[in-house]
């Protein structure tokens, strides 16, 4: 197998550019197979280091502590730093006695607890009706009817960012922005549509798929129609940027306030590298709430870097490759 039959089987975006990067600096990639996988080994200047999987070769002390939400929270919580409120269940009973214990207010929000990719997850629900039907989905998503434990939380109203933290310092900060498009007075939906398309990345662009034509009857809005001036139609509730989802970068402006929390939520979880699902009013303001949704040791960081990233950008794959090999230039 080469290197681009490699990239090709790769479906994490963070390690995909991280192996292209290895190429373009020199750093020699070679394929070691065991009977039931394979492990990338990367040299330079005398030294090696080893892959496996998709999981950067960075150091974790702790890093199982960060696939049980609940855990993390818990930790979070106990060094004061902001999680949202909520309730975990095992089925829909045990979830409307701990909504009650509580009194969590509407809107909530239910997601798998121990899941990632945003997989199994409803967001903004109103009403009971609506929390039955996203702890059946949650349980559809996992092929599981007892056994899933889920979280109900919660929702704080704010902007989404993702942080990436690394040897103890704010790397990278992004706002996240579902998929979703601006009216300017003039254009129908599909003629935005294929405008913004022209911009992004093949795989990244907006998709019409159920969920985009779901969203589009429920406003009563057509391919058709047209959007005021500034109006913006947000077309699904996942920030995914394989949905159309977009990425500007904040990291210069983010608050002092707020790189402080990040890095110490990343520090307590015993992480080297992290990446941090934050909400805030405005993470460039120190004044602002907020709070930690929960915490990846092997986020996708793409939509850090260039091409993705809207704005200044980072080399997410340089930055880490250069602390593995101090002498790459």
């Amino acid at each position: 197998m080469d290197l681009e039959q490699y990239l090709k089987k790769i479906t994490h975006g963070g390690f995909r550019s991280f192996i292209r990067k290895t190429a373009e600096l020199g750093v020699q990639c070679e394929f070691i197979y065991s009977e039931s996988s394979h492990i990338l080994k990367l040299s330079y200047g005398g030294k090696s280091i080893f892959c496996h999987k998709s999981n950067l070769p960075v150091y974790r002390r702790m890093g199982n502590l960060t696939k049980n939400k609940e855990i993390t929270k818990t930790i979070l919580g106990a060094i004061g730093i902001k999680t949202p409120r909520g309730i975990v269940a095992n089925t829909l009973k045990d979830a409307l006695k701990g909504i009650e214990s509580e009194k969590l207010p509407f809107p909530l929000l239910c997601k798998p607890l121990s899941g990632s990719l945003a997989k199994g997850v409803t967001w903004n629900l109103t009403s009971l009706k609506e929390l039955k039907s996203a702890v059946q989905w949650a349980q559809k998503a996992y092929n599981k009817k007892r056994s899933l434990r889920f979280l109900i939380e919660e929702m704080f109203v704010g902007k989404e960012y993702r942080v990436l933290v690394f040897d103890k310092k704010v790397l990278s900060c992004v706002e996240k922005i579902p998929a979703g498009l601006t009216g300017d007075g003039h254009s129908t939906l599909e003629e935005l549509i294929h405008t913004f398309n022209k911009t992004r990345v093949k795989g990244f662009e907006i998709k019409l798929d159920k969920t985009a034509r779901e969203t589009l009857k429920r406003e009563k809005l057509s391919l058709e129609s047209v959007l005021p001036e500034g109006y913006f139609l947000k077309l699904r509730n996942n920030l995914n940027m394989s949905d159309g989802g977009r990425a500007i970068d904040r990291t210069l402006e983010m608050s002092p306030v707020f790189r402080e929390i990040a890095e110490r939520a990343i520090e307590a979880v015993g992480l080297t590298y992290g990446g941090l699902d934050f909400l805030a009013d405005d993470i460039t303001k120190s004044e602002s709430d907020y709070v930690i949704l929960e915490i990846n040791p092997n986020p996708f960081y793409n939509m850090h870097e260039k091409p993705l990233v809207e704005g200044r950008g980072v080399d997410v794959s340089k930055t880490i490759l250069k602390s593995l090999f101090p002498t790459l230039t």
